[in-house]
């Protein structure tokens, strides 16, 4: 009987020791540290080299009817040596939004466009799911939770 136990208390360690080790750690998001628990962060990257204090532009859209076509707000700040931009969201209350970030790199303050569909000449990026396609995205596939302390991340892409 105290062999069964002994066997039994054995079981029971190891059965403990690899349910602790079968939990993988959250990873951490480079940008968690820049989260403020009074007000949302965007947090700009790009995943090509920019020279740095060249401005990211960041739309916010509060609706499908509005999407891309009346900002609720346009923000900006210069992209950091270490290759992306951060924008506090102070007066954003939490809420569904989708953002809409591009690289002003000829400084005019627009997204320049080209040719007969007007693309986009500048990197261009979505908050979300949405990816640059032959169409527009639309407010759904752009659409984030926002709320207090949390951080939207978006990647411009080359």
């Amino acid at each position: 009987m105290a062999i069964v136990r002994k066997l039994l208390g054995i079981g029971l360690f190891l059965a403990t020791a690899s349910a602790a080790q079968a939990e993988p750690e959250r990873p951490v998001s480079l940008f968690s540290v820049h989260a403020d628990p009074a007000f949302p962060v965007a947090a700009i990257q790009t995943n090509f080299a920019v020279e740095p204090g060249k401005a990211v532009r960041l739309s916010i859209y509060d609706s499908a009817e509005a999407f891309l076509k009346t900002a609720r707000a346009k923000l900006e700040a210069p992209i950091n040596e270490q290759g992306y931009a951060l924008l506090a969201l102070d007066g954003l209350e939490a809420g569904v939004y989708a953002f809409a970030a591009y690289l002003d790199e000829n400084g005019d303050g627009k997204l320049n466009r080209g040719g007969i569909f007007g693309v986009p000449k500048e990197p261009l990026a979505f908050s979300g799911r949405a990816k640059i396609k032959l169409r527009k995205p639309r407010f759904d596939e752009a659409k984030v939770d926002v709320a207090p302390g949390s951080v939207i991340v978006i990647t411009l892409k080359d």
